[in-house]
């Protein structure tokens, strides 16, 4: 029986023959070592692309002590009839594998169930030393995986931050300015009685939407509309029930502030049940990550962040965090983009 001969992989001991170095010029090189001179050192990285020669990552970690392992936690619920809540975290790993090309990093996503099995799971690639850094969303106003990380100077950058005064790497939505925004746009339009669809307050930024959607109010010298505030797990089924009860109140909402695509989805269905039509008989703000608003009927009014620039962001700032760069130095919090789609004005359509 004919075999297929297998190209033998390029090792340490091929670059030596192709390019002519020492062994130990080569290792040497391969590490950065500030030794080796940096043309001979590009020398050796220019053969080593052609050849398709890797690095042993065990060997690799044994030199170095580090696992060349960038880890991501992805929450994944075991809940039955889960609901999609507007969380897109392949879009979040795609943006983190962005940065990570070309590097010697791999990426590991851990599966966490809840905010108590991510804390766990960052325990054990700490103390295990599983990974060289570490990324992590759904941040909690006061979360233990910060605390846990900030303690032992393990680097790591959050999607978020937590409500304590500590140094740490991170990236952001300003949520507060956002839901400030959305809310003085109606409030500009007419709107006295505005609902804001929020997520659960013991999450971080739900506080953040909730301080902006009350300074709004406060600025433009209006009582805030407190009791047309509800808060959930953010699911489209979350949404269309929101705006089903908040309907029947006697003073009703004529505008939402919306969290996410997912729960605006909803938004829009209950309304369309209730033979409501958004520009006519309510205003709709939403925020938005994959631009999918554009598609809705009627297009709403968004505030737009590309959730593929904050993970790729995520992913660039954990490399120069596990270089040793100064966390105060790896902070970027994004202001959405407002995208107007619909006037948004109840004087108008009330003149």
């Amino acid at each position: 029986m004919h075999r297929t001969r297998r190209t033998p992989v390029p090792t340490i001991k091929t670059l030596a023959e192709i390019t002519g170095y020492s062994i130990a010029t080569i290792s040497k090189a391969l590490r950065d070592s500030p030794v080796v001179a940096p043309v001979t050192r590009d020398l050796i990285f220019k053969a080593a692309r052609e050849v398709g020669y890797q690095a042993n990552a065990r060997g690799m970690a044994l030199r170095t002590g580090k696992s060349f392992q960038a880890a991501v936690l992805m929450p994944v619920t075991a809940a039955r009839d889960y609901e999609w809540d507007g969380v897109e975290y392949t879009q979040i790993l795609s943006g983190v594998s962005q940065a990570l090309d070309g590097t010697d990093y791999r990426m590991s996503v851990h599966v966490i169930r809840d905010a108590a099995d991510g804390a766990e799971t960052a325990r054990r690639i700490v103390d295990q030393g599983l990974a060289d850094g570490l990324i992590f969303s759904g941040i909690l106003a006061d979360d233990p995986r910060i605390d846990l990380l900030v303690d032992h100077h393990f680097p790591f950058v959050s999607m978020g931050r937590c409500r304590k005064d500590l140094d740490y790497a991170h990236v952001d939505i300003d949520n507060e300015w956002a839901a400030h925004a959305a809310t003085a746009r109606l409030l500009a339009g007419g709107h006295r009685r505005i609902a804001l669809v929020n997520p659960e307050r013991r999450l971080s930024y739900a506080l953040d939407r909730l301080d902006g959607f009350a300074r709004a109010f406060r600025e433009a010298g209006v009582t805030a509309s407190a009791d047309l505030v509800v808060e959930g797990d953010l699911s489209t089924h979350f949404g269309r029930q929101s705006v089903i009860d908040l309907l029947q109140v006697a003073e009703p909402p004529t505008a939402f502030v919306c969290i996410n695509e997912s729960t605006t989805l909803g938004v829009l269905s209950g309304l369309g049940s209730l033979g409501r039509q958004v520009g006519v008989d309510v205003d709709v703000i939403a925020y938005d990550d994959i631009n999918v608003s554009a598609y809705f009927t009627p297009p709403i009014t968004t505030f737009y962040q590309p959730i593929e620039v904050l993970g790729r962001t995520l992913g660039q700032f954990l490399l120069k965090r596990m270089e040793g760069e100064d966390p105060k130095a790896l902070r970027q919090v994004f202001r959405p983009t407002l995208i107007e789609r619909q006037p948004d004005n109840l004087g108008g359509r009330l003149a």
